[in-house]
């Protein structure tokens, strides 16, 4: 490192250097502005050049996106648990950035599943980092990006890395749903319709929020079984609960894949084994459970591994799983293969190599599925042909750590 050492000559020159840059800004801003406005006549500076003295060359306007279809997705950068956030809407059918949305603290993504809105459940500060604690939901028209409903929510929703159904809109898309965790489990219910909080709804010691009905979801919780919490206009709240479908020794990954739609949820553990739930008639059925690698490939280490490592496509009732060769215990590092089976049969359907580190994966819900594979460490989302692996599109420079995939269910 080089040292400078100032004398009372050095700091005279330095002073008047910067004395004669800030006159010549000046004379430049007040020069471009004088081109645009000054009198008749007016002579312009000679020093100026063409670019400081020219006309706008156009009048900035803002655009609406396209309307949503199954390829339209959001990418949420929680920016390392920093206190402002990023949700980056694209356009997934020509890999484009649409618009930037700005967030709180941990803030949690949410989409209607027909496409209409999206928004975020978010914290923000009242001396950024510190000071008094402000919760509330925002929510934003899909194409214009334009916010219709600010809702003010109790200081109490659930701080913790982002994972999606935490925070979860109703199959109507007319409520929002919210988790708390302290001072006791309550999910919080709020009327996105008329732009307004409800009320906190007592719940089990349980986790996750799986909507199967505008007054009906489940939850997992800590015995392995299900919980199914049914509440009505009045805040009374009934639960009832399943048998365990897993045992304690089989630790599933917190961020399961669920459809909505297919009331489908596919949860692998963190050794490759997939449950998969069937709440599409409102009550929690638990289907053939199936190992997504070989005894040869278990004996090789291979396990499950990323942020969101799991996805669901409901028309072929495919599962993607995120996976690698990886030691026990890192089920959260980033992987760079996807296996993709049948979830009635279990059968291995294909592989795809990505050839580089990926923390999470989501698929579209259309015929022909784009495969999403976020890398969080390069900042960049590749768009994949969920059939060969093909690349299609890449989107760079997405914030600042980049984890979370929001895809519609439409």
């Amino acid at each position: 490192m080089t040292h400078v050492h100032s004398t009372p000559e050095l700091l005279a020159k330095y002073r008047a250097a910067l004395l004669g840059g800030v006159a010549s800004l000046s004379l430049l801003v007040a020069g471009a502005a004088y081109a645009q406005q000054g009198p008749s006549g007016a002579e312009v500076p000679k020093h100026l050049d063409e670019k400081a003295t020219s006309q706008l060359e156009d009048d900035p306007q803002i655009l609406s996106a396209s309307t949503p279809d199954s390829r339209r997705i959001y990418i949420t950068d929680p920016a390392h648990f920093a206190v402002a956030t990023q949700t980056f809407t694209i356009d997934g059918n020509e890999g484009k950035v649409l618009s930037i949305t700005d967030g709180g603290f941990l803030a949690n993504p949410f989409a209607a599943t027909d496409g209409s809105y999206f928004g975020l459940a978010s914290t923000v500060y009242s001396r950024v980092s510190h000071g008094k604690r402000d919760d509330y939901i925002e929510v934003y028209d899909a194409k214009t990006h334009d916010v219709i409903a600010d809702i003010d929510i109790p200081e109490s929703r659930f701080l913790v890395g982002t994972y999606p159904w935490m925070t979860t809109v109703t199959p109507d898309n007319k409520s929002l749903l919210f988790y708390q965790f302290t001072p006791s489990p309550q999910v919080g219910l709020v009327d996105i319709e008329n732009k307004k909080f409800v009320r906190m709804l007592d719940v089990p010691d349980c986790y996750h929020i799986f909507p199967t009905s505008n007054d009906t979801f489940f939850m997992h919780c800590r015995n392995g079984s299900m919980a199914k919490i049914t509440f009505d206009k009045d805040g009374k709240v009934d639960v009832k609960q399943t048998e365990a479908f897993h045992s304690e020794s089989e630790y599933l990954i917190n961020t399961p894949a669920f459809s909505m739609k297919a009331g489908q949820i596919a949860w692998p553990t963190y050794e490759g084994k997939i449950f998969m739930i069937d709440v599409s008639s409102g009550e929690a059925k638990f289907g053939k459970h199936f190992d997504v690698f070989s005894d040869e490939e278990k004996a090789d280490n291979w396990r499950t591994g990323g942020w969101l490592p799991v996805a669901y496509h409901r028309n072929s009732g495919q599962v993607y799983l995120l996976a690698d060769q990886r030691a026990k215990w890192t089920h959260k590092y980033s992987s760079q293969f996807v296996f993709v089976h049948d979830a009635k049969t279990g059968k291995r359907i294909r592989k795809i190599e990505l050839g580089r580190d990926i923390d999470s994966i989501a698929v579209s819900q259309d015929d022909k599925p784009q495969l999403y594979a976020l890398s969080t460490g390069e900042k960049t989302l590749y768009i994949l042909d969920a059939e060969t692996g093909k690349e299609l599109h890449k989107v760079p420079e997405l914030g600042h750590g980049p984890q979370v995939i929001v895809a519609h269910d439409n």
